[in-house]
């Protein structure tokens, strides 16, 4: 009986052992991933420098799109235009 409870024991120990050995080479590879990635960083400084714009604009053209009655005058201040806010 004592032998046997023994034995577990040490099936136990070995299998944390290797479970252990698992997680420590893991983290030696996570380390030397973040020195990797931060080597490559300090080449570019801004993180956003390889993002694009993708998104496409398009911007009324405000003269064609007014009424006939007010091609003509001069154009006024965009506040002048937007509808006035209530004020709470």
């Amino acid at each position: 009986m004592a032998e046997s409870f023994l034995e577990e024991q040490l099936k136990r120990i070995r299998e944390l052992t290797e479970r252990m050995t698992r997680v420590r080479n893991d983290a030696a590879e996570v380390t030397d991933e973040l020195a990797r990635s931060r080597e490559a960083g300090r080449q570019d400084q801004d993180p956003l420098s390889d993002v694009r714009d993708l998104r496409k604009y398009s911007y009324p053209d405000r003269e064609t799109e007014r009424p006939e009655g007010l091609a003509g005058k001069a154009r006024r201040h965009l506040a002048h235009d937007l509808p006035q806010r209530r004020r709470r």
